[in-house]
């Protein structure tokens, strides 16, 4: 009798451990961690899409940004979740500044092995079409465009996910805000060709009809 209380006992006092060790790799679908780089509607609305990715694929999804990381602070980051998360799950993690660089972050992505024909990382972060570099670009834009390129780029992540499991995420962005920022891209290189023609017809066109002027 008093075995198997003394078991009991130890078997609430072995959870109630894990419960505090590791709440997070337990109970969580989707995990935040870091410095809040985005704004609280945009960290809300991928914690959505994250929770039903998970309840629907069973993928945990791990989110860490920060303002900066060392080199030294990155791999006990990354080495932490590799050893606690259980597949499927996806690890991303951003820091705007990495180790003694103030002009150049780190980002990465990590995955379990079954997961990795379910994605592209390439359309995520291929910096002239990736859905989360393409926005980060924008550096000296008025507005921080962290946030967009956050909740655009794991949208992607998550719907490209849900797509490979054959089932559909009601709280996804879909693909309106995607319509729209690829329209502003084209924008942009639209802009981009214009004052380059700009500078060629001044630089080249303007200085054939001086000398034809001249002769």
């Amino acid at each position: 009798m008093f075995t198997t209380s003394y078991r009991r006992v130890a078997l609430v006092a072995a959870l109630l451990s894990l419960l505090f060790l590791f709440p997070t790799a337990l109970f969580s679908s989707f995990i935040f961690e870091g410095d809040q780089i985005v704004t609280d509607n945009t960290l809300a609305k991928i914690k959505e899409i994250g929770e039903e990715l998970s309840q629907k694929t069973g993928v945990t999804t791990v989110l860490v940004t920060k303002k900066h990381l060392t080199q030294k602070e990155f791999l006990e980051i990354k080495d932490r979740y590799l050893k606690e998360l259980k597949p499927p799950y996806v690890l991303w993690i951003f820091s705007k500044t990495y180790m003694d660089r103030k002009d150049i972050g780190i980002n990465k992505m990590f995955n379990s092995p079954d997961l990795n024909d379910k994605f592209d990382k390439d359309s995520l972060f291929s910096p002239f079409h990736g859905t989360f570099t393409k926005l980060l670009v924008i550096e000296k834009s008025k507005v921080d465009p962290t946030s967009a390129a956050f909740l655009n780029g794991y949208s992607d992540l998550a719907d490209m996910l849900a797509k490979s499991y054959g089932v559909k995420l009601e709280s996804s962005i879909g693909n309106e805000s995607r319509t729209f920022i690829n329209w502003l891209r084209l924008f942009f290189y639209a802009l981009l060709l214009y004052f380059a023609w700009l500078f060629i017809k001044k630089r080249f066109l303007n200085k054939g009809n001086v000398l034809e002027k001249t002769e």
